[in-house]
């Protein structure tokens, strides 16, 4: 019956408008929940009941039901916090959230009310772990897939690999002074000469001949300089001169050298002329037979003036043109038939080696001697015979150096220093100290890099016989040993660097030259930087001689790498896989090589100023825990540590859907990925049409309160209307029911 209809009408009305006022109740309760999206409920009409009608077919409508009800989507205002955990989307996207212990239980949400766990993860109040990607420190770039976010509570050390110090040097200190005084006595009208040797930075011995003629007459004097001999070029020459000094400059690198003879005498009727100093240089010459051992006994003066008892073993093998050699001091008299019969002290031997001269040092002591058999001639029979020169060696600030003092430099043997603090791989800090100094050349300075030797630990400074090489020449092995470098080593313990610096008339530095850092496996120098200014191809120690950034590379060990593990039985030469672990470190003065040496904005420089530092840096981190973290717009999480880094750890991923509003709330402020939402669209913030990141913030219920009080009264007036008729109905049966009465 029509009225039944009308029951069963008037009370889908009351139903619809019942789920109505349930979500303008549910919107209203949410008004101040965390990122809500309010829901919006529409209606329609059920499907009508055709009845008969005068006119035909009619259609009789059956009441309403809810036909649609989604959340919508729009942006909420932001609140700003003191969290900077808090997070908000300005735009489109969620926040990806995953349970814990879950394999694919993976939830969305607008709720970025995150805070760090006990163990580090980035977590929602549930407990829900925030999806993002970690970033790679060197790159800035995100690095494999999207996983949980955990928040490293400590920063780990990183060692130095960069130096940046800039300084200037102040242009009006005074030159340093290398003077040679001369000895001896000439009558007037005679001629003496006299060659001495004079040994450079680079270890190289430059021979000096000097021949001077006296007129008593006149008190004048003519004098010739010459290199290597009398035959040689000529470095300074002059006639009837009165002065008794003349300035000569070094063969192999340029230095100025005065050679002085005020001191030389006019009494005696024998005519001589000598150098000072001890004697550094051997030349050894003569015959010697083929495949068989030669011995040669001499002696050299020492820096006391004491005569050191030596003696030189050679074997020349005609089969390969090479040569054998042992250098012995305290030789066992007589000499024995070959090398294996000395009981004296071994200072230096090889075996298989093509070049005939070797170096050595005096037994106990720091003094190198150069010793040379190039003027030795092959015959049937063997006679050999010595000749020794005395030796004037440029002052450096290497060879000042002793770390055997407690001052391994004294505060007199240099300008300036400037000192910085680095870090190894396990962030123990150590201070490097850097000395300047002027050299006997215009716009010149020398630098010396140092540690504390105490702190040294490279493997040289702690072998007992350091210095040996073995390489392969070919199908040839040959060695090198001096034994007698052990002394030596250990007064150059904490040298890393040495070189020099030559500026150009406007201040600015034009070149590095005749740089070296000490081999960590031998301690003997390895020159980077030849004398032109220009790195070295293949170093000796086989690094390269510029790291990454074109700055010159020194090679440090604080932590006592064994290079002798790893490496071939006998060979010291390749230092094997465990060098790899040494500190490289680059050098940067404000300038780099790229074909050629270039400045930087800020760089080292020489003007007439007193000498400073005026900036220094390191880019090495001791071991740290976090004090702090930030966000940025990029959804970048950065941490902010104890021992001063900013680190970039991760970056929060956004998903979005096709159709957002078919999601599943499943409570929490948390959507599920439905069948009708699509799959999630994952992405950075603001790449895709994703929205960017608000941090410090968090986004408010979209829920306009005003409106949701409109919608309260529309549906409590229809459910007022839809009551109505249903009493109505009822009255109307009642009617119908009375009518039998």
């Amino acid at each position: 019956m029509a009225l039944t209809d009308a029951l069963f009408t008037g009370t889908s009305g009351l139903k619809s408008l019942g789920h109505g006022m349930s979500v303008v109740g549910d919107n209203v309760a949410n008004l101040n929940t965390t990122a809500f999206k309010g829901a919006r409920v529409t209606f329609q009409d059920v499907m009508a009941q055709s009845i008969n009608t005068a006119s035909g077919s009619g259609q009789l409508g059956r009441g309403a039901t809810v036909q649609a009800l989604y959340p919508t989507f729009g942006q909420g205002s932001f609140e700003s916090t003191a969290s900077p955990t808090d997070l908000a989307i300005a735009g489109n996207g969620f926040f990806m959230v995953k349970e814990p212990g879950s394999t694919g239980n993976v939830f969305y949400t607008r709720d970025g009310q995150f805070t760090v766990d006990k163990n580090g993860y980035l977590v929602n109040p549930a407990g829900f772990r925030i999806q993002g990607w970690r970033i790679d420190e060197n790159t800035g770039d995100i690095t494999g897939a999207i996983t949980d976010i955990r928040i490293d509570r400590t920063s780990s050390p990183v060692a130095t690999s960069k130096i940046d110090v800039i300084t200037n040097l102040d242009a009006r200190e005074e030159l340093e002074t290398i003077i040679v005084n001369l000895n001896g006595d000439v009558d007037d009208g005679n001629t003496v000469n006299t060659t001495f040797v004079v040994r450079d930075i680079n270890g190289i011995d430059n021979k000096i001949y000097v021949e001077l003629t006296y007129n008593a007459t006149l008190n004048k004097w003519d004098y010739t300089i010459r290199e290597n001999d009398s035959s040689g070029a000529i470095l300074a020459q002059g006639t009837g001169v009165t002065s008794t000094r003349a300035t000569i400059e070094l063969p192999s690198t340029g230095e100025n050298i005065i050679i002085d003879w005020s001191a030389l005498t006019h009494t005696s009727s024998t005519d001589t002329l000598s150098a000072p100093g001890r004697e550094g240089r051997v030349e050894i010459s003569g015959t010697l037979a083929s495949d068989t051992w030669a011995s040669h006994d001499f002696t050299v003066k020492d820096a006391n003036g004491t005569d050191r008892n030596l003696r030189i073993w050679l074997y020349y093998d005609s089969g390969d043109s090479r040569w054998d050699y042992y250098i012995v001091e305290n030789p066992t008299s007589p000499a024995p038939l070959d090398p294996s019969g000395e009981g004296g002290t071994i200072l230096a031997q090889g075996s298989n080696v093509a070049d005939t001269s070797a170096w050595f040092f005096l037994d106990g002591t720091t003094q190198m001697v150069t010793i040379d058999w190039s003027q030795v001639t092959l015959s049937g029979s063997t006679s050999l015979s010595e000749t020794k020169y005395a030796l004037q060696e440029v002052p450096t600030l290497f060879d000042r150096w002793d770390a055997r003092n407690e001052t391994p430099l004294a505060s007199t043997e240099y300008t300036y220093r400037t000192t910085l603090t680095i870090y190894d791989s396990l962030g123990t800090p150590h201070e490097i100290t850097i000395y300047y100094d002027t050299t006997t050349k215009d716009n010149t300075y020398e630098f010396l890099v140092t540690c504390n030797p105490a702190e040294d630990q490279r493997d040289f400074v702690r072998d007992t016989n350091p210095m040996q090489w073995t390489t392969e020449e070919g199908s040839i092995t040959v060695n090198r040993e001096v034994q007698s470098g052990s002394t030596y080593a250990t007064s150059k313990r904490g040298v890393l660097m040495y070189g020099r610096l030559a500026f150009d008339n406007q201040g600015n530095v034009k070149v590095f030259y005749e740089t070296y850092r000490l081999d960590a496996n031998t301690g003997a120098p390895v020159k980077i930087i030849n004398t032109s200014g220009v790195p070295v191809a293949d170093p000796a120690d086989g690094f390269e001689a510029t790291g990454a950034n074109g700055y010159p590379l020194l090679v440090a060990d604080f932590l006592g790498i064994d290079l002798v593990d790893n490496r071939p039985a006998g060979s010291e030469q390749d230092q094997g896989a465990n060098a790899k672990a040494l500190q490289q470190i680059e050098l940067n003065f404000g300038y780099y090589y790229k074909d050629s040496w270039r400045s930087e904005s800020v760089r080292t420089t020489q003007y007439a100023t007193s000498n400073s530092t005026i900036f220094y840096d390191q880019n090495g981190f001791g071991p740290g825990s976090l004090e702090s973290l930030s966000v940025d717009t990029d959804g970048v999480i950065t941490g902010h540590y104890s021992n001063g880094r900013v680190i970039p750890l991760w970056m929060v991923a956004l998903a979005n859907f096709n159709a957002p509003e078919r999601l599943d709330k499943v409570g929490g402020n948390l959507f599920r990925e439905t069948t009708g939402s699509g799959p999630p669209i994952t992405g950075k913030p603001r790449t895709n049409g994703l929205g960017s990141i608000a941090p410090n913030s968090l986004e408010q219920s979209n829920v306009d309160l005003g409106e949701q009080f409109v919608k309260m009264i529309i549906f409590q007036r229809g459910f007022q209307a839809d009551a109505r008729i249903i009493t109505v109905t009822d009255t109307m049966l009642d009617e119908l029911i009375n009518l039998k009465r």
